[in-house]
């Protein structure tokens, strides 16, 4: 059986779809609820997200296996619409008898994460809780799971990551591939789109966006309190063959269950969508409307059985590093782990988010709880700052084996008389004034302290980078806390 493959195309694919996204208007929501927790979520800096359904039990992409389409990243099947029989038939072979859910709350807490996003129900259809609207769930009786003290699968992630003081979010795919009024067995279904004329059978896709409606409201009032809705399959949109989802009717009965909830209509843009999800990339530059770069520990969302070029694992340090750059830019780092077939992941990839969290446990100071702060960054230098501007942070990023005696921080005057220390250790620094610049003494770091050594600095006289500037105003703002 060949495995689709997610080649470099896709991510130029959403670099694309992203540098047109961030053309449109960003709609601010005035309600204080959602702007309160809109504010809560930029403090977390790092979510944790799981990609888990039936396809794992065969190690395949997620859902993407099932459209035929022409384009670069998916392997054509022979017999499409036999494979399409395998895949949905994958769910009686779904028994994840390892899971634990307290097991990936105790790792969501190692790896420094703050919130969580599982994916309840991918394109295919296949629906991780027990809902009342379709037989094609984790719960169905036929299916082996159903047994299992866990088998409402949601549910039970939800709980043990709210014990660890966790934000819930809950991502759900607006297509359902699965179901017979989005992909009707009277014609083919050629593409990820809906298979027929909206026009002509209205009454079918009342029927479809009733049935998607009332899956989000078992999710908004079965569930405790959910943090996040994070929607995804953004062809499902009404400036796209009629596809309108009525996203008005389903995001006011959200916030009506769930005051203040953030609603991640993803790459609409408008009312409903509250932060913004460059998917798999980094933009290249700071970004003034809440974002979130959502990234692959692996090459893939979903689980890989086989340790080739293509399931590459990042380094504990390639995931700071990239933390780093996504918060000095204002921005959150969402990490997604594909779950195994028996309910757990790679161990390689467990040991690269792990080394992250004990790199945050030792500097995190200089990620939570922080604002993006110009010039942001320039060489191996990343700064942020404290919300309420009384300190800023500098982030020397080291590669492999790189011994640094002193580090320039470019675009950083650190005032005379100012306090510098090593976030990890508490301990002053010297460091001396240069130009605009400041040249700082590097400590000794081994371990996972050397992925990158971050500093706080008690008062700047000026920040000012080669792109960017930093305002009086601003300045005045760190300093008049000293």
């Amino acid at each position: 059986m060949k495995k689709t493959i997610l080649t470099s195309t896709l991510l130029l694919m959403a670099i694309a779809v992203f540098a047109q996204w961030k053309d449109k208007e960003y709609y601010v929501e005035k309600d204080p609820k959602v702007q309160q927790k809109l504010e809560d979520w930029k403090d977390l800096k790092l979510g944790f997200m799981v990609h888990w359904g039936a396809y794992s039990v065969e190690g395949l992409c997620e859902s993407w296996p099932i459209v035929s389409e022409d384009v670069e990243w998916l392997t054509p099947h022979k017999d499409i619409q036999a494979f399409r029989k395998h895949y949905f038939n994958l769910a009686t072979k779904f028994n994840p008898t390892e899971f634990k859910p307290s097991d990936w709350a105790d790792l969501a807490e190692d790896m420094g994460a703050k919130y969580f996003i599982f994916t309840t129900k991918h394109h295919d259809g296949f629906t991780m809780w027990d809902t009342k609207q379709t037989d094609f769930k984790i719960t169905n009786p036929k299916y082996p799971y159903a047994k299992s003290k866990h088998a409402d699968i949601t549910g039970e992630l939800f709980n043990a990551m709210r014990k660890k003081h966790m934000m819930i979010g809950a991502y759900l795919s607006k297509p359902d591939w699965h179901h017979p009024k989005y992909w009707t067995p009277s014609f083919d279904a050629a593409t990820r789109n809906v298979n027929y004329k909206i026009s002509r059978h209205p009454e079918w896709w009342k029927d479809y966006t009733d049935f998607f409606y009332k899956q989000v409201e078992e999710l908004m009032t079965q569930y405790g309190d959910v943090d996040i809705l994070w929607l995804d399959g953004a062809w499902a949109t009404k400036t796209n063959r009629g596809q309108d989802m009525k996203m008005d009717e389903v995001g006011e009965m959200c916030r009506k269950h769930q005051p203040g909830i953030l609603v991640v209509d993803r790459w609409i843009g408008g009312r409903w969508e509250n932060y913004r999800t460059p998917e798999q990339h980094i933009p290249s530059e700071s970004d003034n409307t809440p974002w979130e770069s959502n990234m692959t520990v692996n090459c893939c969302f979903s689980y890989r059985f086989v340790d080739s070029p293509e399931t590459r694992v990042k380094s504990s340090r390639e995931l700071t590093h990239k933390l780093v750059d996504v918060v000095s830019k204002g921005g959150n780092f969402l990490i997604n782990l594909g779950a195994s077939p028996q309910g757990w992941f790679n161990q390689k990839e467990i040991e690269s988010v792990q080394g992250l969290g004990q790199w945050l446990k030792l500097n995190g100071k200089a990620i939570y709880e922080t604002r993006a702060i110009a010039p942001f960054g320039e060489a191996n230098v990343r700064y942020t700052k404290a919300k309420d501007n009384s300190k800023v942070y500098a982030i020397v990023l080291l590669s492999e084996g790189e011994q640094m005696k002193k580090a320039m921080l470019p675009g950083c005057l650190v005032a005379k008389g100012a306090t510098v220390r090593d976030i990890a250790t508490g301990k002053r620094v010297r460091f001396s004034q240069q130009g605009n610049a400041t040249l700082i003494d590097m400590p000794k770091k081994k371990g996972v302290g050397h992925y990158a050594v971050a500093f706080e600095i008690s008062k700047v006289e000026r920040m000012a980078g080669k792109k960017y500037g930093m305002s009086q105003d601003a300045i005045d703002a760190v300093n008049r806390n000293k």
